[in-house]
């Protein structure tokens, strides 16, 4: 008998272990295939999870869904993700989000200890479904950063989703969707499942990988049906001497370690005109843009003033810039690696097409000021950005 009940308990045992490996199988190659589509997001951008009984598997801080492996998925328990809703949190910024990493790190499982959770980890917990996909598409932007968004998604989805307005992002963020997820519930008899936010991106949620897709399918083809534009990012007609000049200054400017990436495409020059066309880019749509960019691009008119602009950015700022526009040569993205440098011209390119995507809701609506000084501030988005160098 007791020979019959540990052969039940070692297969009870192995059968969970299988299903908790097909489980994570599953979302590995979901966040690989998805994280791989440079439309829909980029660098170390958005996040993946999956639900398993007591447990939630969710997207490492920091890491890359395009090459995520199943050992970068952080192992956390639902009950104590779900406790942190019904705990108070102090108002001052710096103290509420330090208590609330504390509660976000005392909710992984035992052998996660070096790991860090997404900073959404908690909102993915309120799904009511097995998988969730979080992505920061420039089309999908093009709506959620413009100046007409909310009442053109209301327009388009009805009450099939749910809209949430800018907010800071951390405990603030999860706990604005905890109460528009239990309103919505109450009100629609069902759990939420696809979420729009602000100046941010978009969540789908459902009980196969194949439902992520046909929502996902969903709500851009919603979007794409809407376009009057489509951004230009091909190479366009830039003075090829003053772009020389221009390398060769920047160069000496950020000393010889720098590494520098150039796009002169369409869109980067018509932006660099002046600085009036500068305009509808110059403040951050989402936080990627603050975290691989930096908040605000550096204008320059005459290349033989860089050394003077960077030096006064910098006392103005308290940083260097990543971004540089020069009039009639484009964008130029300065970093310390080639990867930094690369990815804040890819962040760049995707401020250029959300801004022409908003064209057809309105025009660009970018995040506060107020937004916009926290995130630079913010210990989470540090943490994340020092992980993807």
């Amino acid at each position: 008998m007791l020979n019959k009940v540990i052969k039940t308990e070692i297969h009870e045992t192995l059968k969970e272990r299988e299903d908790n490996f097909m489980i994570l199988e599953k979302l590995t190659q979901f966040s690989n295939f998805y994280g791989s589509n440079e439309e829909l997001v980029l660098a170390g951008g958005g996040n993946t999870s999956a639900k398993d009984g007591d447990i939630m598997y969710i997207k490492g801080s920091g890491t890359s869904l395009s090459t995520i492996t199943k050992d970068g998925f952080v192992k956390m328990n639902r009950a104590k993700l779900k406790e942190i809703f019904s705990k108070t949190y102090p108002d001052n910024d710096k103290e509420r989000e330090a208590l609330f990493l504390e509660d976000l790190s005392a909710a992984k499982e035992k052998g996660e200890e070096n790991k860090r959770p997404s900073v959404e980890t908690t909102l993915h917990s309120l799904f009511e479904y097995t998988f969730v996909l979080h992505l920061h598409p420039a089309l999908v932007n093009g709506l959620t950063c413009s100046q007409n968004g909310k009442t053109k998604a209301e327009e388009l989805f009805g009450d099939s989703i749910i809209w949430v307005d800018v907010c800071k992002p951390g405990y603030i963020l999860s706990k604005i969707c905890f109460d528009l997820m239990e309103e919505y519930k109450k009100e629609k008899g069902k759990a939420a499942d696809i979420i729009l936010l602000e100046n941010h991106g978009v969540f789908v949620a459902g009980n196969t990988v194949e439902e992520l897709g046909e929502k996902l399918g969903f709500v851009t083809s919603k979007i794409r049906n809407e376009i009057v534009r489509e951004p230009d990012l091909s190479s366009g007609e830039f003075d090829g001497d003053k772009s020389m000049s221009t390398f060769n200054i920047l160069n000496e400017t950020f000393s010889d370690d720098c590494v520098i990436s150039y796009d002169p495409s369409v869109e980067s020059l018509r932006v660099a005109e002046s600085k009036d066309a500068l305009e509808k880019i110059y403040k951050p749509f989402n936080p990627d843009q603050i975290v691989y960019c930096k908040p605000y691009p550096l204008y320059i008119e005459d290349e033989k003033t860089i050394p003077e602009k960077v030096k006064e950015y910098k006392e103005k700022n308290g940083f260097l810039p990543k971004i540089i526009l020069v009039k009639n040569c484009g964008a130029y993205a300065v970093d310390v690696s080639e990867k930094g440098s690369d990815n804040a011209l890819m962040l760049f390119n995707d401020a250029l097409k959300i801004a022409v995507f908003a064209e057809s809701f309105g025009g660009g609506k970018p995040m506060t000021d107020e937004l916009t000084d926290f995130i630079v501030n913010w210990e989470a988005e540090a943490y994340r950005s020092k992980q993807m160098k």
